[in-house]
């Protein structure tokens, strides 16, 4: 069978038409070289080489197939350098999908620095649902999702943060000078919560239930950043999770905590059980999970 060391002695004949010499470029003997192009010959059933006695010369089949070996061994050659280079974390890919709420917050500055230290790897972030993670998941289509889930026979889940319900609303707002706010005085306010689907209107809606109350929902945004533009409008107040309060929140809002009951959620780092993360996987990992100790 033609391997990679029948390519590359034909190449060093080709190239240097001696035996000897081309023997000499690849570390061989001359009868192991000669073996090889004889063995080579023998596979394809058609000869590659005229020996002469003072010289050699590529046969019209010969000169054909050298464009071949060399794209061949190139190919192989790039082929290990690549496999190396992702073992090094040199390059590579990754695709992840992340809550809306994490991509404002804990988000960023990871990527921040995994970009500065691993410039060659390229990112693909997904913000979306919770269910849309765990879809992309388990249909192989992310390396790991960020979302509130457990872990169960086909994903391991992997607390990241434990993060609790909070109401935002415009400083100008009855509710701005409190230190906490109770579910059940939410019963007579206009509320801004995120779209069905989403996990935090999963827990908005669920707790409303076990409360036995209902919420005037006015508004049920897609995206965060017009729930806090909503809020700071005074079009209501926003019910929506602590992790996705920025630091740097408007001056024109307020977050508030929401008590009785305090409603709390796990923020997980999610993978397919039993398959390993990739080399750069694991250290984009590492970096949330250092990210979050330091956020304690």
């Amino acid at each position: 069978m033609v391997n990679i060391k029948h390519l590359k002695a034909f190449i060093a004949l080709a190239t240097e038409l001696h035996f000897t010499r081309a023997a000499e470029r690849v570390c061989l003997t001359q009868p192991a070289l000669s073996s090889l192009i004889q063995q080579l010959e023998q596979d394809f059933g058609i000869q590659l080489v005229r020996r002469h006695t003072r010289q050699v010369e590529l046969t019209p089949a010969g000169e054909e197939f050298r464009d071949t070996a060399e794209k061949l061994v190139a190919d192989f050659e790039q082929a290990i350098y690549d496999v190396k280079t992702y073992k090094s974390i040199k390059r590579g890919r990754l695709d992840i999908a992340v809550l809306p709420s994490v991509c404002s917050s804990l988000l960023p500055r990871v990527l921040k620095r995994f970009n500065s230290d691993y410039p060659d790897i390229r990112l693909n972030i997904q913000d979306c649902a919770g269910q849309e993670i765990i879809n992309a998941l388990n249909e192989k289509r992310i390396d790991f999702g960020i979302c509130y889930a457990q872990s169960d026979k086909e994903v391991e889940a992997l607390t990241l943060i434990k993060d609790a319900m909070v109401v935002v609303c415009s400083d100008t707002h009855p509710l701005a000078k409190e230190k906490s706010v109770k579910w059940a005085q939410l019963a007579n306010l206009s509320v801004i919560a995120m779209n069905k689907g989403t996990t935090i209107r999963t827990l908005i809606d669920s707790t409303a239930l076990a409360q036995d109350m209902k919420l005037d929902i006015i508004l049920e945004p897609m995206q965060m950043t017009s729930a806090f533009a909503y809020a700071e409008a005074g079009l209501g107040v926003a019910v929506l999770p602590s992790s996705g309060v920025p630091a740097r929140m408007s001056p024109g809002l307020r977050a508030i905590e929401l008590t009785h009951p305090v409603v709390e959620r796990n923020i997980s780092l999610l993978r397919r059980r039993g398959v390993a993360l990739s080399p750069a996987g694991n250290i984009l990992k590492q970096y949330l999970m250092e990210a979050v100790n330091r956020a304690e």
